[in-house]
């Protein structure tokens, strides 16, 4: 099975402190938490790449439970290949 994931962008209001990569306060890490606990509960989305337009996945959930799903998929892989390991 192949995946292909797209972050995007899905908060276009990062501006100034909360844009930056390198503005290590607590002030602006404390607000770039609450930025990444808004974009967990956001439905997820994709690129439309006719389109180019971020257009929400229907019965996709929130991003906080597309990525409990994906983490669960690499663990089980990950068992997996743990199980087959052990037999060669």
């Amino acid at each position: 099975m192949f995946y292909v994931i797209v972050w995007s962008n899905q908060d276009e209001t990062l501006t100034g402190d909360l844009a930056s990569v390198d503005i290590a306060t607590m002030e602006n890490l404390n607000n770039l938490i609450t930025v990444g606990e808004s974009l967990l509960n956001k439905p997820v989305s994709r690129v439309n790449f006719d389109t180019g337009v971020v257009e929400e996945v229907t019965n996709g959930g929130t991003n906080r439970e597309a990525l409990k799903r994906f983490a669960k998929q690499l663990s089980d892989e990950r068992k997996l290949r743990e199980s087959l390991a052990r037999l060669v």
